[in-house]
């Protein structure tokens, strides 16, 4: 029977690693991880409502444009008997008149 030093050789390895990253490297790492992650996710939260506001925007922006520009047809065979204006208004418009904003 063969002895106990005449088997196989067996290495044991006794270095340790030394060459990973340091503490301040993965610590720096992991925050710029969550930096990236709050501005991506508060991105997608900000995104809608800075779009939401500029539609908003525009449409104020573009609606008395479109008020000014629509004009309101009288019934037929109404006019002023005293000054012939159309519709009885004597030059005012419905956007000029009591409760225009009220449509």
């Amino acid at each position: 029977m063969p002895g106990l030093d005449e088997g196989i050789p067996v290495t044991v390895q006794t270095v340790t690693r030394t060459g990973g990253k340091s503490v301040g490297s993965a610590v720096l790492g992991v925050l710029l991880t969550l930096g990236i992650f709050v501005l991506t996710f508060v991105g997608f939260l900000i995104a809608p409502l800075a779009l939401l506001l500029v539609a908003f925007l525009v449409w104020t922006v573009v609606r008395p444009r479109q008020g000014g520009e629509q004009s309101v047809a009288p019934a037929a065979g109404e006019t002023d008997e005293a000054d012939g204006a159309v519709g009885g208004h004597r030059g005012r418009t419905a956007t000029t008149d009591f409760g225009a904003g009220a449509r």
